[in-house]
């Protein structure tokens, strides 16, 4: 759930006037309180992105290309279920998209297009007492908060790689928490860096499997092996933030959300 950190600023300006003129004020995302040190824990070798290109294109293009949303707060895996709303709305605009949180409005890397409901995710999630700040460590409480907005949601528990891959092969993203390195990638924290992605997509080249990424802290593609995710995935078992159970390992490791559109 941690983004990179950030300078702990209440603003930036961003304008294209002369700086005597008028400029437009914007709200910064915040610090995460969940972007912890990275004592005793595992990166793995980042994968040369740039040599894959084509073939995350064409992942890409099969699979479930998502809007890209970039968080504010310890809010992953509620930005993570917004993109895919936006996905499901780009396709048939009955599907609902909502903002994150009010400050969404005036953020505008916080959504790829304008809200069409009022509801916003943080507050219903706060309503059913999933969350106290925005943080998500029920995968089931992910899954509940989306079908509250009309979707359809499943979880599946200890999802394997080929299951992964059905879903991926059916133009559907998956939600799945895993440990998130300070670069953004897959590591072994064991749940300390406890983070949600959307998988969008996945290949083969010269025998390695691959999957194509996004999560909150850009908005914009990773590439990873996914022995590497999977490791990550499935080596999730605690928390120190306050508001996460004992033992993450029964409410959010190898669990894999898939958010389908709802009958309307």
């Amino acid at each position: 759930m941690p983004p990179p950190i950030r300078p702990v600023s209440t603003s930036t300006v961003s304008t294209t006037r002369p700086v005597s003129g008028p400029v437009t004020v914007t709200p910064a995302a915040r610090p995460d309180p969940l972007a912890v040190r990275l004592a005793n824990g595992t990166s793995f070798s980042p994968v040369d992105r740039a040599a894959l290109a084509a073939e995350t294109a064409k992942a890409l293009k099969l699979g479930a290309d998502v809007p890209g949303r970039v968080q504010d707060g310890p809010t992953c895996g509620l930005y993570a279920l917004g993109m895919v709303m936006d996905y499901w709305d780009k396709k048939d605009a009955k599907n609902l998209n909502p903002y994150v949180q009010n400050a969404d409005v005036v953020r505008w890397d916080s959504h790829s297009a304008p809200a069409d409901t009022s509801r916003r995710l943080l507050d219903d999630a706060k309503a059913r007492g999933f969350t106290t700040q925005g943080e998500m460590f029920y995968a089931s409480q992910l899954a509940s908060l989306a079908r509250s907005f009309g979707y359809r949601a499943t979880v599946n528990a200890d999802f394997t790689l080929e299951e992964l891959h059905r879903v991926l092969d059916k133009g559907h993203p998956a939600l799945i928490g895993f440990d998130v390195d300070n670069q953004g990638n897959p590591g072994l924290f064991r749940g300390e860096r406890a983070h949600w992605a959307v998988i969008e997509g996945h290949f083969n080249k010269d025998g390695v499997e691959y999957l194509v990424a996004t999560h909150g802290w850009t908005g914009g593609e990773y590439v990873w092996r996914a022995d590497d995710f999977m490791a990550s995935v499935k080596n999730l078992e605690t928390s120190d933030f306050p508001a996460a159970p004992k033992n993450i390992s029964r409410t959010l490791r190898a669990r894999l959300v898939e958010v389908t559109p709802g009958a309307h």
